[in-house]
């Protein structure tokens, strides 16, 4: 399942709400999670080849999250009083 059916298949909150994007990437990240431990919950022993599939997803998940960390969480003007 790519990143767009994924999208497509969890309920969708008010795309004008502010933290849409936010909420969007996260599930996102959650689903690859998930992904990565249904891969390893599937194995007997441990192996190289899971251990580096596991490890390609997560370091998937961990580039997006700094991304959302990046720019998601900082979309909003200085300026704005909170």
């Amino acid at each position: 399942m790519t990143d767009k059916d994924l999208t497509n298949t969890i309920p969708k909150p008010d795309p004008s709400w502010d933290y849409y994007e936010l909420w969007q990437s996260l599930h996102i990240a959650q689903y690859k999670i998930q992904s990565a431990l249904k891969l390893a919950l599937g194995q007997e022993q441990a192996n190289h080849e899971t251990d580096q599939k596991v490890k390609e997803i997560l370091e998937t998940v961990v580039e997006e999250l700094e991304q959302v960390i990046d720019n998601d969480l900082t979309a909003y003007s200085n300026d704005e009083v909170y």
